[in-house]
């Protein structure tokens, strides 16, 4: 998994980089642009894909919840 910064007022952006690489690199530029202070706009993203926009987890999870509901429904039926 890489990480990438980006500045939003200063338009600085780094590519892809190991976690503690692109952190170094956003206090970095903290220290040298903005005197060590936090922008108003940072962005600090890691190129992971989201679990919830994975189709079979989507449909393990919709699963899961037919079940639980049917076993649900049956409890009551009883």
């Amino acid at each position: 998994m890489a990480w990438r910064y980006e500045c939003g007022p200063c338009a600085v952006t780094t590519g892809w980089l190991p976690k503690d690489q692109a952190a170094a690199k956003r206090d970095e530029h903290r220290t040298t642009a903005h005197a060590g202070m936090i922008p108003t706009v940072e962005v600090f993203e890691s190129n992971a894909k989201p679990i919830a926009k994975d189709p079979a987890a989507l449909r393990m999870w919709a699963v899961i919840a037919a079940v639980c509901l049917l076993a649900w429904i049956s409890q009551i039926a009883r």
